[in-house]
């Protein structure tokens, strides 16, 4: 289940196009649970990668690690 969580530990930036549903339902749970939208897209995401097999992304290169 998804649980919404607040974090501190938060120190990349990048910009999202989201579409404007998505964005919408966002903002209104952030409103309900008293939490940034930051949180609760995150909180978003990291329930998305917990229910994906990630196994066949551990081994792809990204260009900027060493």
């Amino acid at each position: 289940m998804l649980e919404f969580s607040k974090y501190k530990k938060v120190n990349n930036k990048l910009s999202v196009r989201l579409p404007d549903d998505i964005d919408t339902m966002l903002r209104k749970i952030a409103k309900k649970e008293e939490m940034s939208f930051n949180n609760v897209l995150v909180s978003c995401i990291e329930y998305a990668l917990s229910e994906t097999d990630l196994s066949k992304y551990e081994n792809v290169k990204l260009e900027d690690e060493n």
